[in-house]
């Protein structure tokens, strides 16, 4: 959902840049892209969230056969299971959030370096630009 209105937000900003370039011809326009999902799944923070969060699916499951060898009730060892998803659903939208905003900011800088007027997602580009993706990756994972 939010995705979704980030896409609509930049395709009305994305006009709205166009619009004024008309009315001011004299002003050049720069217009970057990003393959957001290259960039966000070959981030080597993300790949550790993952295996972060992968581990603690592991410790979750050990507490709750650990729950069941020592007699634990299906009421406890549920409350368990639910009191520690929860924890880990926490950690895995902070993690995100975070991912994203390293993300947002390294696209802003990056942007702002080369002079890009405004920097859109790769799928709704449908021709030219700069394409700023690899460049993006290579100073996150430094």
């Amino acid at each position: 959902m939010a995705k979704r209105l980030f896409r609509i937000i930049l395709i009305i900003y994305v006009i709205l840049v166009l619009s004024f370039s008309i009315v001011s011809s004299q002003q050049s326009i720069n217009i970057g892209y990003v393959d957001y999902s290259k960039v966000f799944l070959e981030f080597r923070y993300t790949k550790n969230v993952q295996a972060e969060i992968k581990k603690r699916q592991s410790d979750i499951e050990k507490l709750v056969e650990d729950a069941k060898k020592s007699g634990k009730t299906d009421k406890e060892i549920n409350e368990l299971r639910s009191k520690e998803e929860k924890k880990l659903g926490e950690y895995v939208e902070k993690a995100r959030q975070d991912i994203k905003n390293k993300i947002l900011k390294e696209i802003e800088n990056i942007a702002k370096s080369k002079k890009l007027s405004v920097v859109i997602e790769k799928k709704i580009r449908i021709w030219g630009g700069i394409d700023i993706t690899d460049e993006v990756l290579k100073n996150l994972n430094k």
